[in-house]
C-alpha cells in the first residue's frame, strides 16, 4: 500500500510544484540496473564511492529544494565496464528521505521522486562524484494542464487496458483502490511512466520508455508491456490454485518499479529462501514460546520487500533462531579410568590438580548430571590449564569450544545488543553455542580475570547469571529476546590471579591452583612431550638427534621457559 500512495505522492508533490525548473548542472547517481521514471518514487541503494561522496557534500549538508534535486542516470546494459558508458536520458528527482550509516562501512539508501526526463550533454565533472550540464526535456511548468493534444483513441486504449489490469485484482485491497485512483485522475502525459513503473518490464524496455520523449509514442511502448502482463495474470488465474496466490503479484511487480532492484524475476529466490526458512522452523524441535516467535517473525518477513533495511536484520534472527541447539545433545561417556589415562597423557605432574576434576567427573558419573560447582584454574601462563579443560571434554564425550574473556569491557558482549541497533549481533553464548551446534558442551571461559569495566556496562555482572545453576535455565540474550536453557553446559573459567575477579562472580566458582613447575618437572615435560613432537614436525627420528636431560635442563635454566 505504501508503494501506490508513494507514487501518489509522487503525483501531488510534481502537481505542488507549478514553477520548478531544473538546474542546467545536475549532479549525478549512476545506477546499474534500474531506471527512475517521471512520477514514480523509488528507493535507490547507494554503495559506490562517487554516489557516497555526491550523499555527503550534497544531500545531508544543505536543505534547500534544489540541493535536493539530483539526476539519476543508469549505465547502458552490456557495456558497466566502460568508463562514461552511461544512458543518454535520465531523470531528474527530488530526493525526500536519506537513511544509511557510516558503520561498518558507509552504506546510503535514497527515496526519490522522478520530476522530468533530462538529455545529457557533456559531463564537466567527475571527482568527487560526476556533474553533468543537462537539457530538460520535459515541461513541468504546465503539469497540471489537462488540455493535452494527445489522441484521444490512444489514451483511451490504454486507460482501457489498465482498467483491466485493476478489475483481475482484489479490488478489496487498499493497494489496488490507491492503484485504480491514480489511473483515473493522472493526467494523460504522466499515465504511461506511471503504469511503467507498476508493471514487470526488463531494463532495456524500461529505458525505452524513458527515451520515448513524445508522449504518443511513450504510449504506444508502454500499452504492449501492460497487455503482456495482463495476459501474464490471465495465464497465472487459470493456473488454479497452485499458482493463486500469484495474482497480487502486481505488490510485487511495483517493488521492481519503485526500487533500483534486478528483475522481479529475481523474487522467486527470495520466495525459496522464505520458503526454506519456514521448512526449518517446522523440522527444529524448539520450545512452544520459540515457535511462537519464530513463525510470527517469518509472517513479518513474508511481507517485507526484499529492500527494506528490516527484511535483513529478520532474515539474520530466523538464521539464528533455526541454528541454535534448543534439543540436540550429545550422550555423556565418563570413563574414570580413560579419564586417568588421559590427563596423565596431556600432563605431566599436577597430581592435586588431576586428583580433584577426577573427583569431579567420579560425582557426574554417580549422580548422572551436576549444576555446579564451575571450576575454576589459577595459575601462571603456559601451566596446562586450558588443556585441562580440552581433557575433559574428551573424557566426557562433549564438544568444546572456547571463549576468550581477554579484554571484554561491554556487557553486550555477553548478552548481546538490541536488535534495533545497527550492526546487533547475539552475545558470545549464543554465537558459541550456534558454532558448536549441541546445547551440552564444555565451554571454557579463557582468562576471566581479564574482564573490564567500560561506560557499556560491567561484562562480569552479566556472566553471573550465565553462571548460576539456579537463574542459567532461562538465561535471555538481548538479542535473541528468548529464553535459553544453558543448565546442560559445563562451564569451566581460567585465570591468571584472582585479584583482579570480582567477588560475587568468585563466589559462583571453584578455585583449582595450577603451580608452575619445578626444575625437574621441566626437564621431563621436555623429554617426554617437547623434543618428540618437535622431531615429529621436523621430519627428525630420536636416531638421527638425540638430547640428554643435561642439555634440556641447560636450556631450559639459559631460556627461562615456563613450559
Amino acid at each position: 500500500e505504501s508503494q501506490k500512495s508513494g507514487l501518489s505522492a509522487a503525483v501531488d508533490l510534481k502537481m505542488g510544484l507549478p514553477h520548478v525548473t531544473i538546474p542546467k548542472k545536475l549532479p549525478l547517481i549512476v545506477v546499474a540496473d534500474g531506471v527512475l521514471l517521471p512520477g514514480s518514487t523509488i528507493r535507490i541503494p547507494v554503495t559506490t564511492v562517487k554516489n557516497i561522496n555526491l550523499v555527503r557534500s550534497r544531500l545531508t549538508s544543505g536543505s534547500k529544494l534544489a540541493s535536493t534535486i539530483i539526476g539519476i542516470v543508469t549505465k547502458e546494459p552490456g557495456k558497466e565496464s566502460k568508463v562514461n558508458a552511461l544512458h543518454e536520458i535520465g531523470t531528474a528527482g527530488v530526493v525526500i528521505q536519506v537513511t544509511g550509516t557510516n558503520w561498518p562501512r558507509p552504506s546510503y539508501s535514497l527515496l526519490v521522486t522522478g520530476l522530468c526526463r533530462f538529455r545529457l550533454q557533456s559531463i564537466i565533472q567527475e571527482h568527487p562524484y560526476p556533474v553533468a550540464i543537462v537539457t530538460q526535456l520535459d515541461d513541468i511548468k504546465d503539469i497540471t494542464d489537462e488540455n493535452d493534444e494527445q489522441p484521444t483513441e490512444l489514451v483511451s486504449e490504454f486507460k482501457e487496458a489498465a482498467q483491466k489490469l485493476i478489475n483481475l485484482l482484489d479490488i478489496s485491497v487498499p493497494a489496488v483502490a490507491k492503484l485504480k485512483d491514480l489511473v483515473e485522475r493522472v493526467p494523460s502525459r504522466q499515465l504511461a511512466d506511471v503504469v511503467a513503473a507498476l508493471v514487470r518490464a526488463t531494463l532495456p524496455e524500461r529505458l525505452q520508455v524513458l527515451d520515448a520523449i513524445d508522449v504518443a509514442t511513450r504510449l504506444r511502448v508502454t500499452l504492449p508491456l501492460l497487455l503482456r502482463h495482463i495476459q501474464r495474470l490471465k495465464d497465472v488465474r487459470e493456473a488454479g490454485s497452485e499458482e493463486g496466490n500469484k495474482e497480487n503479484r502486481i505488490v510485487h511487480i511495483s517493488r521492481g518499479g519503485r526500487n533500483l532492484l534486478p528483475d522481479p524475476d529475481s523474487l522467486d529466490d527470495s520466495e525459496n529462501e522464505v520458503a526454506e526458512l519456514e521448512e526449518k522452523i517446522k523440522a527444529t524441535n524448539m520450545p512452544e514460546e520459540v515457535h511462537k516467535a519464530a513463525v510470527k517473525e517469518l509472517g513479518r518477513l513474508k511481507r517485507m520487500a526484499q529492500h527494506m533495511p528490516d527484511y535483513s536484520m529478520t532474515r539474520n534472527y530466523l538464521d539464528l533462531i533455526v541454528e541454535l541447539p534448543w534439543s540436540i545433545t550429545v550422550k555423556e561417556t565418563c570413563n574414570i579410568r580413560k579419564a586417568r589415562e588421559d590427563l596423565d597423557a596431556d600432563h605431566y605432574g599436577l597430581q592435586k590438580v588431576k586428583r580433584r576434576v577426577l573427583e569431579y567427573l567420579a560425582v557426574r558419573q554417580l549422580r548422572g548430571d551436576l549444576k555446579g560447582p564451575i571450576l575454576c584454574f589459577v595459575g601462571p601462563p603456559g601451566v596446562g590449564k586450558t588443556s585441562i579443560a580440552k581433557s575433559i571434554a574428551t573424557t566426557l564425550g562433549r564438544p568444546y569450544c572456547r571463549m576468550s574473556l581477554g579484554g571484554v569491557s561491554d556487557q553486550h558482549d555477553i548478552r548481546g545488543h538490541r536488535r534495533t541497533y545497527i550492526g546487533a549481533m547475539p552475545g558470545r553464548v549464543i554465537q558459541a553455542l550456534r558454532n558448536v551446534k549441541v546445547k551440552n558442551p564444555v565451554m571454557l571461559l579463557d582468562e576471566i580475570d581479564k574482564l573490564g569495566t567500560g561506560i557499556h556496562g560491567d561484562p562480569g555482572a552479566a556472566l553471573l547469571e550465565v553462571l548460576d545453576p539456579e537463574q542459567n535455565s532461562t538465561f535471555t540474550d538481548t538479542y535473541l529476546n528468548l529464553p535459553f536453557d544453558l543448565s546442560q553446559v559445563l562451564f569451566v573459567a581460567t585465570a591468571n590471579s584472582l585479584s583482579t575477579i570480582a567477588t560475587p562472580l568468585l563466589d559462583r566458582m571453584e578455585v583449582i591452583h595450577v603451580p608452575g613447575y619445578t626444575q625437574e618437572e621441566k626437564v621431563m615435560i621436555g623429554q617426554l612431550h617437547l623434543l618428540p613432537k618437535q622431531l615429529q614436525e621436523h621430519g627428525l627420528s630420536s636416531d638421527i638427534l638425540d638430547m640428554s636431560k643435561e642439555s634440556i635442563a641447560t636450556i631450559s635454566k639459559e631460556c627461562y621457559i615456563c613450559v
